[in-house]
């Protein structure tokens, strides 16, 4: 049995690069083509230092064990992805590239799955003839290779072709220019960098090549970067676009910080999605989930951890508004020292320097990125339990949220892709399991139902508890001011035992009760409660009806639909509480 690629159980985030190339490279051009491999490759490991790369290869001969070798070299773990058995691909050799083949398959960094062809029995239509039935793995190979990469290594003579699963199909629907619907074999176009793209384009690194007995393209090309620019057309990138470079950078922090922060012991005690599992006598535990679990696990902490950071300044904040609004009462209403001016200054200048040294840590943007990817790898994690994985493309609802587009998000598409199952229909094609879905029902749904319904009644209690307090301090400042309006200057002439007029002493003690309501208006405000009592009113709704459907459903079919369903709108409601949440404090730059 071929070893299961996965990625390491120790937290660390792989990045996922693709592979698709030639079969039959110009012998000449081998050496050229190893070296730009190994440039690529080190430039990519010099922006992701503490991260691992992996390459996801389908090892036909020719280019692809070219990069094989290379990247073994280079110390980077490699996934062989191989469209059909290995006896089946077997033919596909010749006998010493066979035997050069599974050795590289026995190297310790070298981790093997095999697809499995599309289940015909579970289709009504007529079996395949051989070579369809070959072309059609050699397309879920580049399905799959789409599927998972977060950038794709080309080695391709840049001729489009119709052939399904070759390289130009490969690259040119990697890119989104090549579709069902606009197969032009002979229309392919080279533009130079004309705009700056988006973050999360999709990009191809483009070894230009030469094949055997296929006349080169009249203008030779240097490695360069390709994204898409309309139906058929490319776009040529010299050098890798910043934006990728700061999403690669930001990628390894995070593996860089899970790592030093586990080291030290300042993460606490981890939340686990498996734990639950056996004592609802759930499920096995496959290997699937635990590679989701491990990466939930690593968000969740860092999401808490830095939303604590991020809590505490709030209140740093609201407890020096507070001092400086007392100061200045007590200038204005108790005595007049310069003592409490100087105070007041102090702790003017004290915030101002707190916020403007500890804003560069990014505590708070980086706990709603955390807790965005957590929230995410939760729903794949219950979904793919399900077996409805392959419904929800979360990648896609991050995107169509826009959050992706703000600083700082755009690399949790890689977290995602490195979680994606070699095999989609592994998945699908598993019967229904009735303790699986009660363990989906119990572990998800009615637990998540319970944790909205408990907070939704604790701040809708705290939501009322300030209305009332504040109905209390206007009744008791009309109180106060009626009273001062009927009894003339009385209170002006009346001293307490600290020589403080009457006056003056209720005068302080409404304004300090002011002071009190309105730091905490803004500590709530900072932390944008309403927004997440709408989120948690919302996120119960989505579950109560989720609960109420499955309890009349029969069909795995419709099961399914109504899971996917769910973890689309719970994911959407998350993003939307953060995007709340980011522009409370980050304000849309000006024209």
């Amino acid at each position: 049995m071929l070893d299961q690629f996965r990625p390491d159980v120790q937290g660390n985030s792989p990045f996922i690069v693709g592979v698709s190339g030639h079969r039959d490279l110009d012998p000449a051009e081998l050496p050229r083509l190893k070296d730009a491999v190994a440039a690529f490759v080190t430039q990519l490991k010099s922006y992701l230092p503490d991260t691992e790369v992996h390459m996801v290869v389908g090892m036909a001969p020719g280019a692809d064990l070219l990069v094989v070798e290379t990247a073994l070299d280079l110390n980077v773990q490699v996934e062989a992805v191989l469209p059909m058995s290995l006896d089946q691909y077997a033919a596909d050799f010749e006998p010493d590239t066979l035997q050069h083949l599974k050795e590289l398959l026995r190297h310790p960094r070298v981790h093997c799955v095999e697809l499995r062809a599309d289940a015909q029995e579970s289709r009504d239509v007529a079996p395949l003839s051989s070579v369809d039935a070959r072309n059609a793995m050699y397309a879920n190979l580049t399905d799959t290779l789409i599927r998972r990469s977060s950038l794709l290594l080309a080695l391709w003579d840049g001729r489009p072709s119709n052939l399904s699963g070759g390289t130009a199909d490969t690259v040119l629907r990697y890119l989104g220019v090549h579709t069902d619907e606009s197969q032009d074999a002979d229309a392919l176009g080279f533009v130079s960098e004309v705009e700056e793209l988006d973050p999360g384009t999709r990009l191809v690194y483009w070894a230009p090549t030469a094949r055997i007995n296929v006349a080169p393209l009249p203008l030779q090309r240097p490695p360069c970067f390709l994204s898409g620019a309309g139906d058929n057309t490319l776009q040529a990138h010299p050098s890798m676009p910043p934006w990728l470079k700061i999403q690669l950078e930001q990628f390894n922090d995070y593996n860089l910080e899970f790592r030093t922060l586990s080291a030290s012991g300042r993460l606490g005690t981890p939340d686990s999605l498996l734990a639950p599992l056996p004592r609802l006598g759930a499920c096995s535990r496959s290997e699937l989930l635990e590679d989701i679990n491990a990466q939930y696990t690593k968000a969740d902490a860092l999401a808490v951890y830095y939303q604590r950071r991020s809590d505490r300044l709030f209140d740093l904040f609201a407890i020096m508004a507070f001092a400086m609004g007392v100061a200045y009462l007590m200038y204005d209403k108790l005595t007049s020292s310069r003592a409490l001016l100087i105070v007041y200054l102090v702790m003017l200048f004290t915030g101002l320097g707190a916020y403007y040294v500890l804003e560069g840590r990014r505590w708070f943007t980086k706990h709603l990125t955390y807790r965005a990817l957590a929230e995410t790898l939760r729903a794949r994690f219950y979904l793919r339990l399900a077996g409805a994985d392959h419904r929800v493309n979360s990648a896609e609802v991050l995107a169509l949220s826009g959050i992706d587009r703000f600083e700082g998000f755009s690399w949790i598409a890689f977290v995602l892709k490195s979680i994606e199952p070699a095999d989609i229909p592994v998945l699908t094609d598993r019967p229904p399991e009735s303790p699986r879905q009660r363990c989906v029902e119990e572990a998800w749904i009615q637990n998540q139902h319970r944790y909205f319904t408990v907070k939704v009644a604790v701040l809708e209690k705290r939501s009322r508890r300030i209305e009332r307090l504040k109905q209390a301090l206007l009744v008791s400042i009309l109180v106060v001011i009626s009273s001062l309006f009927i009894s003339g200057g009385a209170f002006d002439r009346m001293q307490t035992l600290l020589g403080i007029s009457v006056k003056n002493l209720l005068t302080f003690t409404l304004g300090l009760m002011a002071i009190l309501l309105g730091a905490w208006e803004l500590h709530q405000n900072k932390m944008a409660t309403r927004e997440l009592l709408w989120q948690y009113r919302n996120q119960r709704g989505h579950f109560a009806r989720a609960k109420a459907l499955l309890s009349r459903v029969t069909s795995v079919r419709r099961r399914n639909e109504v899971l996917a369903e769910l973890g689309k709108d719970s994911l959407m409601e998350s993003y939307l509480w953060t995007i709340h949440r980011y522009h409370r404090e980050h304000e849309p730059p000006g024209g």
